[in-house]
C-alpha cells in the first residue's frame, strides 16, 4: 500500500502549524481527515495562561507546488465553493502556507484577501497571494491573528451597539454609536448611517459630532475614497445622501453649528463632512445665507456659513469680495474671513 509524497508534505504543513501554535502557549485543535472540508483545524488563543474563547480556523496548504514565479510569495487556487464556505464561516479563517525547503511559512485572513478584492472589484477570486512577509510565527499570532480573532469577535456585540443608540440614557447612546461608527466593519453599514441622522440633534455635543462624522463618511466615500466607483460604496453614497437630503431646517442648523471650531481641510476634518451633508440638502444654500447675514450669530460660524456657499473655496470667495462686499449684511463677514485666512496662512501652526 502506497503512502503518497504529498500526504506527507500536507501533514507536515499541520504539524508545523501546531509547533508554532504551542509554542505560543495556545492550543491547537486538528480536525480529522475525514472531516476536513476546507478546515485542518482551530487554534484557540491563550493570553498570560489564560484562555481567552478567542478561536481561528486554520487551512493549511504546503509544498513547493504554492510557490508563486515571483519567488517571495505563496499562490493557492482557490474555487468559489471553498471561498463561499470559508467565508461564511463564524469565526475567522487564515490561510497558512508553508514551504519546507525554504523553512518558510506565511498566513493571511481569508475574508479580508476577498473583501480587499471585491472592494478592487478584481473578480472572481480564483486564486489567493500569501506574500512571505506575513511569517506565521509566535510574533504573529501575538499581534496580527490574535487582533484578527479579537475584531471578528466584536462582530456579535454591534447589534447591541445599535440596539444601544436608541437608549434613554444618553451615556449609552453614546458609547453605542461611538462602537458603530468606530469599528471598521459597521462605520461603512447603512444601518449606522441611519443612527446618525437620527443623532445629530443630541444635546450631548460630543454624540452630535459623532454622528455628524459618520454621516458625512457616508455622503463623502465619493469624494473621499480610493474606488469611487465601488458598487458597495455607491449604495452607500446613495443611502447616506438620502438621509442628509431628508434633514429639517432644524438639523440642518445644528449640523452648522457643530461646526464652528472645527477644521475644514481633509477627509478627517469636521467641517468638510458637514459641507459633505450639506451638498445634499436644498434648503442648505437658503439656511447658510441666513445665518451669514444674521450680525447676532457667531462671526466664526457665519464665516463658515460663506465659506460652504463657495464650496471651501478661499479664492472663490476673493474673487467674489467685491461684489459681495456691497452688501451691508454680509460684508463684515466676508472681510473677516478674508483676513482669517490670510493670518492662517501666515501662520500654519
Amino acid at each position: 500500500m502506497k503512502y503518497p509524497r504529498s500526504k506527507a508534505v500536507a501533514k507536515a504543513g499541520v504539524l508545523f502549524v501546531e509547533e508554532i501554535v504551542n509554542r505560543h502557549g495556545s492550543v491547537f485543535r486538528p480536525v480529522h481527515q475525514e472531516d476536513d472540508f476546507g478546515i485542518d483545524g482551530f487554534i484557540e488563543l491563550v493570553a498570560a495562561e489564560e484562555v481567552t474563547g478567542r478561536l481561528i480556523a486554520v487551512q493549511v496548504k504546503a509544498g513547493d507546488s504554492y510557490l508563486s514565479q515571483s519567488g517571495c510569495a505563496f499562490e493557492v487556487a482557490v474555487d468559489q465553493r471553498h471561498l463561499d464556505y470559508w467565508m461564511s464561516f463564524m469565526v475567522p479563517v487564515i490561510l497558512v502556507c508553508h514551504s519546507p525547503s525554504k523553512e518558510v511559512a506565511a498566513w493571511i485572513s481569508i475574508r479580508d484577501y476577498v473583501e480587499h478584492e471585491e472592494y478592487q472589484e478584481s473578480l472572481p477570486v480564483t486564486s489567493i497571494e500569501v506574500p512571505f512577509h506575513r511569517a506565521f510565527s509566535v510574533e504573529a499570532l501575538s499581534k496580527g491573528i490574535a487582533g484578527l480573532a479579537h475584531l471578528r469577535a466584536d462582530e456579535r456585540l454591534l447589534l447591541r451597539a445599535a440596539d444601544k443608540c436608541l437608549s434613554t440614557n444618553a451615556d449609552v447612546r453614546l458609547a453605542g454609536f461611538q462602537t458603530l461608527s468606530q469599528h471598521p466593519d459597521s462605520r461603512k453599514l447603512k444601518i449606522t448611517c441611519l443612527m446618525a441622522a437620527r443623532l445629530l440633534l443630541e444635546d450631548n455635543a460630543e454624540l452630535a459630532k459623532e454622528a455628524l462624522f459618520s454621516l458625512g463618511y457616508g455622503v463623502g466615500r465619493g469624494r473621499w475614497s480610493w474606488n469611487p466607483n465601488n458598487r458597495d460604496e455607491h449604495e452607500i453614497i446613495w443611502f447616506a445622501g438620502e438621509l442628509a437630503s431628508n434633514l429639517s431646517a432644524k438639523e440642518i442648523r445644528r449640523v452648522i453649528e457643530l461646526v464652528d471650531d472645527e477644521e475644514f481641510h481633509g477627509p478627517d476634518a469636521l467641517g468638510e463632512r458637514c459641507f459633505d451633508i450639506l451638498c445634499c440638502s436644498e434648503l442648505a444654500q437658503t439656511i447658510l445665507w441666513k445665518i451669514a447675514s444674521d450680525k447676532a450669530e457667531p462671526m466664526i460660524r457665519r464665516a463658515n456659513c460663506i465659506y460652504m456657499i463657495y464650496e471651501c473655496d478661499y479664492e472663490a470667495v476673493e474673487e467674489a469680495a467685491v461684489e459681495l462686499g456691497v452688501d451691508s449684511e454680509i460684508a463684515d463677514v466676508v472681510a473677516w474671513l478674508l483676513s482669517y485666512a490670510e493670518a492662517k496662512v501666515e501662520s500654519p501652526g
